[in-house]
């Protein structure tokens, strides 16, 4: 009887989460730590990386000294504190992570897919970052995939205020058509996005226009925090979570 050939072992994917966490916010100051239901709102984007079982690594890219600090303390997070230069305004979350990347890789430390979370990323779930691993998987060819979600409103209806202080309309005519007739536009949803390793020796300063494939996320999921109100929201949300659990 002839042996039967050894199957081939599926290659495991070795991904990086990386989640930069800045120091200097000025609407929201110390946002990186602000506590929401109790939590300071990073352990969530921690804590949901972490549960996912997707990452060789977690981790926390900072400036500032006590979000290493307490990052550090988290089990299964490392923690590098990059230079200023990438702590500025201007810096983009791009730089920081090909520094990350670079960095790693002067170590000898490589990895096949370098994922981005917002350190403010509270609603995100682990079935999101399951499902958005499924995508990348799919698709060889895929390179970039954001994390997006659908506007509001169509932004068709956009207006502006003229220089005479009246109304004027993006779109007129759109007004005429029922919201579902019309093309859906999306916006990143400003917590997640993933990259295989190839990207960041292809480019230099960040992925170029149509190059990005798209992970539509729910809405409740895609809450940018950039206001205390948002903090407030985003608080709402996670409760009513928790008692729809119950």
């Amino acid at each position: 009887m002839k042996n039967k050939p050894l199957s081939k072992k599926k290659k495991v994917t070795k991904r990086i989460a990386i989640i930069p966490a800045r120091g200097g916010s000025k609407r929201i100051p110390g946002k990186n730590l602000v506590r929401v239901n109790g939590v300071p709102i990073i352990d969530y984007a921690i804590k949901t990386a972490i549960d996912s079982k997707l990452f060789s690594s977690v981790l926390v890219s900072s400036d500032d000294d006590s979000i290493l600090k307490h990052a550090s303390l988290i089990q299964g997070v490392s923690v590098n504190q990059r230079p200023e230069r990438l702590s500025g305004d201007q810096s983009t979350i791009y730089s920081v992570l090909q520094y990350e990347v670079n960095r790693l890789s002067r170590d000898g430390v490589e990895f096949d897919e370098v994922w981005l979370i917002s350190a403010t990323a509270c609603l995100l779930e682990v079935n999101d970052l399951q499902r958005m691993s499924e995508v990348f998987d799919r698709d060889s060819l895929t390179n970039s995939l954001l994390g997006v979600t659908e506007y509001d409103v169509p932004i068709q209806w956009a207006m502006r205020i003229n220089n005479d202080g009246k109304l004027s309309s993006t779109d007129f005519k759109s007004f005429l058509n029922r919201s579902q007739d019309l093309v859906k536009y999306y916006h990143d949803a400003g917590c997640i996005a993933a990259f295989r390793k190839s990207v960041f020796t292809k480019y230099v300063d960040g992925v170029p226009e149509g190059e990005f494939h798209p992970f539509v996320l729910d809405r409740a999921k895609a809450l940018d925090i950039d206001y205390p109100q948002d903090l407030v929201l985003a608080e709402a949300l996670l409760i009513a979570r928790e008692m729809h659990s119950l």
